[in-house]
C-alpha cells in the first residue's frame, strides 16, 4: 500500500518539538508495512526528497507561516506571512503529482490539509488516487477545529459537507473536538459527521531522558526543600502561562517555576514575573525571581524538566488532547490542568491529573497540595 500524509507541522529534526505527533503516526502507519511520503511545510519545493526513518518527506516551503509557535501567532506578528498560504498550496499539488497515485491519503488538520488541499488534488490530476474511492483519513487536532466554528455558518457547512461527500474518515484527537464541531452543524450533517468519525489522542513517543532527568534532579538537591513546577507550551495568550506565574508567587517560598518554550508572549511573561521591562527576553536562558525562562529547548531536554519535576502546570484555556500531558503522566508526574479538551474526562481515570478552575487562586491551591507530595523518584526509572 502506498499512502501520503499531508501536514503543515512536522519536525526538522528530532528535537524539534512542531509536530513530532504527526511522524508518531505516520511512522505507525509505515510500521504496518505502507510505503509512506510526507508532504510538510518548511524547506524550499527544490529541496530532494528526504529519509526519516521509514518515510519519505517531501518540503513543500511556506515556513513564513507554517512555523513556530503557530500559523495563527505568526499572522497576527506578520500579516504579509499569509501570502506564503498560496505557494505553499501550490507545491503542495505539485509533489502530490511527483508521488503519483496512492491508496490512503491522510491529511493533519481539516483545514488546509483536507479542504482543500487533498479534496482539490485529484480533481487537479485525476490518477492522483490509485482508485476512485481511496480511503481519505482527516484528522483534526483542535486548532482547524477553532478555525471552523469561527467561520460563517455555510463556510463551515461547505467544508465539513465536501469531506463528508468525498467518504473521508474523521480522526479527532478529542471527544470534545468532535462534540463542539458537531455541535454547530446542522443535524443532519452533525449525524453524518458522527457516524463517519472516531476518537484517538495522537501518537508520541518518548525518547530516552532518564540521565539529563536525574542530572537535573541533582541540581536541584543543592536547594534543600525547594519544589520544582514545569510548563511547557508555545508561549501564546491561550496557553495561560501568566496564571501559571501568579500561583507560583501565590503557593509560597521553595517554589521554582520553570517555564519551557518561546513565543509572542514572553517579553509580557518576564515583566510579570519581575524582569523589570522584558529586556531579558531572548532566545535563551532568563531568570525572573523564582520563575526561569528556558526558551524554546530541543524535545528531549524538554522532556528531560517534565521528568525532573514534582509537578507540570498546564493552565491552558483551549486544548484537544494535549501530548505533554500525557508525556507527563507516561514519565510518572503529576499534572494540575484547568478544564479543556479530554483533560476532565482523563482526570476520572487518571488520579494523577488534578482539574483546578482557570484562576490563580485554585491553581495556587493545587500546587501547595501536589507538590508538597515531592517524591524520590528514581530518574533511572524513567524512559
Amino acid at each position: 500500500m502506498r499512502a501520503v500524509v499531508v501536514t503543515t507541522s512536522y519536525p526538522v529534526s528530532d528535537e524539534d518539538p512542531s509536530g513530532h505527533f504527526v511522524r508518531s503516526s505516520a511512522q505507525a502507519l509505515a510500521r504496518s508495512g505502507a510505503e509512506v511520503h510526507v508532504i510538510a511545510a518548511g524547506g524550499s519545493v527544490l529541496d530532494p526528497p528526504s529519509q526519516d526513518g521509514g518515510l519519505v518527506v517531501h518540503r513543500a516551503g511556506g515556513g513564513a507561516l507554517f512555523a513556530w509557535p503557530g500559523a495563527v501567532a505568526r499572522a497576527r506578528e506578520s500579516p504579509r506571512r499569509l501570502l506564503s498560504a498560496g505557494p505553499f498550496a501550490l507545491s503542495v499539488l505539485a509533489r502530490l503529482r511527483e508521488i503519483g497515485p496512492v491508496d490512503r491519503a491522510v491529511a493533519h488538520w481539516i483545514v488546509p490539509c483536507a479542504w482543500p488541499l487533498l479534496l482539490a488534488a485529484p480533481r487537479a490530476w485525476p490518477l492522483l488516487l490509485a482508485a476512485p474511492r481511496a480511503r481519505l483519513e482527516v484528522r483534526a487536532h483542535g486548532a482547524d477545529v477553532r478555525l471552523l466554528l469561527g467561520a460563517p455558518r455555510a463556510a463551515r457547512a461547505a467544508v465539513v459537507g465536501a469531506l463528508l461527500r468525498r467518504d473521508a474518515r474523521f480522526v479527532f484527537a478529542a471527544r470534545a473536538l468532535l462534540d463542539v464541531l458537531a455541535g454547530a452543524l446542522a443535524p443532519e450533517q452533525a449525524r453524518a459527521l458522527v457516524d463517519a468519525s472516531r476518537v484517538e489522542p495522537p501518537a508520541f513517543d518518548l525518547p530516552p531522558v532518564a540521565e539529563r532527568a536525574r542530572a537535573l534532579r541533582g541540581a536541584l538537591a543543592q536547594r534543600p526543600g525547594e519544589r520544582l513546577a514545569v510548563v511547557a507550551c508555545r508561549l501564546i495568550p491561550t496557553k495561560r502561562v501568566e496564571l501559571a506565574i501568579e500561583a507560583a508567587r501565590a503557593a509560597g517560598p521553595g517554589l521554582l517555576l520553570v517555564v519551557i518554550g518561546d513565543g509572542p508572549e514572553r517579553a509580557a511573561l518576564e515583566r510579570r514575573a519581575g524582569c523589570g521591562d522584558g529586556a531579558a527576553a531572548s532566545a535563551g536562558d532568563a531568570v525572573c525571581g523564582a520563575v526561569r525562562f528556558t526558551g524554546a529547548l530541543p524535545r528531549r531536554e524538554a522532556l528531560a524538566w517534565v521528568a525532573a519535576a514534582d509537578v507540570l502546570l498546564h493552565p491552558s484555556s483551549h486544548e484537544a488532547a494535549p501530548t505533554v500531558i500525557r508525556e507527563a503522566r507516561a514519565l510518572g508526574v503529576p499534572v494540575i490542568a484547568c478544564d479543556a479538551g479530554d483533560v476532565v474526562a482523563w482526570a476520572k481515570d487518571d488520579g494523577g491529573i488534578l482539574v483546578a478552575e482557570g484562576t490563580a487562586a485554585s491553581l495556587a491551591a493545587a500546587l501547595r497540595t501536589v507538590a508538597s507530595r515531592r517524591s524520590d523518584r528514581a530518574p533511572a526509572s524513567l524512559p
